[in-house]
């Protein structure tokens, strides 16, 4: 599993890029969604676009799909009991690589404080 520090999309959630079945991916988006607070499920693309998603240059076959599964980092232990209970019940899921969370700075951290104050002041 490839380890990797991105910007991006919800950069403040650590997420797993997983292989799949494409029909199971709304299943696993169903079941995520269930657990609140969990995380959510993003599909990433046919297998076409996959070889750079993956980094390896990895073939998926055209019934695979890929999907990032994003969650909280005090969350992430329990993506992985959920991810391995589906495995060994009735999903063929590979974690094909993690992203961690950006750190905040305190400025950052200051900027959105004061952008909720600004926005809880305008209700």
């Amino acid at each position: 599993m490839n380890t990797t520090r991105e910007r991006g999309f919800a950069a403040d959630m650590g997420a797993f890029l997983i292989r799949l079945p494409l029909e199971k991916i709304v299943l696993l988006s169903w079941i995520v969604s269930e657990y609140d607070g969990l995380g959510f499920v993003k599909s990433e693309g046919s297998a076409e676009t996959a070889a750079g998603k993956t980094g390896g240059g990895r073939i998926l076959s055209p019934k695979n799909a890929l999907v990032s599964l994003f969650f909280p980092e005090n969350k992430r232990e329990d993506v992985l009991e959920l991810l391995e209970i589906l495995r060994n019940e009735c999903i063929d899921l590979e974690i094909l690589s993690e992203k961690h969370p950006e750190p905040v700075s305190c400025l950052e951290e200051n900027a959105m404080e004061e952008s909720i104050l600004e926005d809880i002041k305008t209700l």
